[in-house]
């Protein structure tokens, strides 16, 4: 790795930021099917409060994911 030189940026191309950014996003993006699936479960169990907690958690991923999304989206193309 070259100095000032990151593992993001060496191995990936990319800066530290968009590749934080990216693996952020997929991240919450996985997580709110998860959670849905988690809702499901509860909503089985007869157990409202956890279901909706669990969407609760995968909404404020989903309005996250969106502010990440735009934030990436600002940095692609400032190419910064």
């Amino acid at each position: 790795m070259g100095q000032g030189q990151s593992q993001g940026e060496s191995k990936y191309g990319v800066s530290n930021l968009e590749y934080d950014l990216v693996t952020t996003l997929s991240n919450l993006l996985q997580g709110q099917e998860v959670l849905e699936k988690y809702a499901a479960d509860a909503e089985q169990a007869n157990d409202q409060e956890c279901a909706t907690i669990f969407r609760t958690m995968r909404d404020n991923n989903r309005s996250s994911a969106e502010s990440i999304r735009s934030a990436l989206q600002r940095h692609m193309s400032s190419g910064s």
